[in-house]
């Protein structure tokens, strides 16, 4: 009898044991936990806003399950979210989708792109919405690479922004590695933005170009983002459904896009860093006029942003004397592995012969204060610009 009564004893401890340990570390659901991180604070926050229902409409398309996660923080929209509030719904595969669920709210005052809440906010989803695949989309307001200041780098929320390097380290601190990361914001796939992430997601999704303030079509792509099989051809699905709906859709026929590998990048700018080796006499000829045709022909800023990004493939093959390595163009491909855009409703030149769907800067003597932020940047010394004379 006493020993059924220790056996008794030493099982309940050990049970008790296990269920502390699952209750620090939830066991992961099935699918893939998506969420979208909305910064909406600013001037385009109804069209931002409008995105949260193009994914409820897609979230019945969806064949898998999963959870997709909504965090929410948009000054026009007081009345329904009085404050930052994180929400999520649960998807069976089947067609049955949860109601919206809150799972927090935050501080009404919090500057949503700061290193410190978008760390908290992601840590919470990992908490509360664990699994074993990650995506991420950002929305709000973006100029790429360029550093804080009349510029925005990425986000806008009451006029608070961030710098790359700085989201960079925020994701890195969640200790979540994301399968993909799109970003629904201008001006991001540049070779500057992609060097600095390619640590913490396996593929981005980014337009080189300006995105239009209604954003991605949700409603055509979230079964695929939720799908956690075959993650390269699902982005590269997600990224033709934006595509096609801005070719055959929307009344603005305009949209650039381009699916990035990150894993590959290490070598493109190896493979740069050596062309810039061999041809560095050739930088004498990006010189102001040339600077200004480039911005005419392959810039994909405008107005206060032009000369910050221009397309690079036209930049290696300027740099060469129209001579590009082959080396280079097969790494370039194993980097952006889906590349398109429409170009109906003109924004800027898209030139079909040259178009790579990334873009890079090109330092101006014109522009001192992103030369110098330019320097602070880690593709500057992989790609070899600090062994240059410029």
């Amino acid at each position: 009898m006493k020993k059924i009564k220790i056996l008794s004893l030493l099982f309940c401890l050990v049970m008790l044991m296990v269920a502390c340990h699952d209750e620090e570390k939830p066991v992961p659901v099935g699918g893939r936990t998506v969420l979208m991180y909305l910064v909406g604070d600013n001037n385009i926050s109804s069209d931002i806003y409008a995105n949260i229902g193009s994914v409820e409409r897609g979230l019945a398309d969806v064949t898998s399950p999963g959870t997709f996660v909504i965090y929410w923080d948009g000054g026009k929209r007081k009345s329904e979210f009085p404050v930052p509030t994180l929400f999520k719904y649960r998807v069976d595969g089947k067609g049955k989708v949860s109601q919206k669920e809150i799972i927090k709210t935050y501080a009404d005052n919090q500057n949503s792109v700061s290193k410190e809440v978008i760390t908290r906010v992601l840590r919470d989803v990992a908490t509360c919405c664990p699994s074993e695949n990650y995506g991420l989309i950002f929305g709000s307001h973006a100029t790429g690479w360029l550093p804080v200041g009349k510029s925005r780098s990425f986000g806008d929320d009451a006029g608070n922004k961030i710098n790359i390097p700085d989201l960079s380290e925020a994701l890195s601190q969640s200790d979540i590695h994301f399968d993909f990361i799109l970003f629904d914001a201008c001006l991001m796939s540049q070779v500057e933005v992609v060097y600095e992430l390619r640590n913490v997601a396996d593929y981005l999704i980014l337009s080189p170009a300006e995105v239009l303030s209604a954003g991605f079509p949700y409603f055509k792509m979230t079964k695929y983002l939720l799908d956690a099989g075959h993650t390269e051809q699902n982005v590269v699905n997600a990224a033709k459904g934006f595509i096609d709906y801005y070719k055959n859709e929307s009344a603005y026929s305009w949209a650039t896009i381009a699916v990035i590998k990150t894993d590959e990048i290490q070598a493109l700018a190896n493979i740069t860093n050596s062309i810039m080796g061999l041809y560095q006499d050739n930088l004498v000829k990006f010189d102001k006029n040339k600077m200004d045709y480039f911005q005419t022909d392959y810039g994909y800023g405008r107005y206060e942003l032009s000369h910050s990004t221009f397309d690079f493939r036209a930049f290696i093959r300027e740099l060469t004397d129209d001579n590009i390595p082959p080396y280079f163009e097969e790494q370039l491909e194993r980097v952006v592995i889906y590349k398109d855009y429409v170009d109906g409703y003109k924004l800027v030149n898209i030139n079909s012969q040259i178009y790579s769907g990334i873009g890079c800067y090109i330092p101006d003597i014109r522009y001192s204060n992103w030369n110098a932020y330019f320097k602070s940047l880690q593709w500057y010394s992989a790609a070899g610009w600090n062994k240059t004379e410029w």
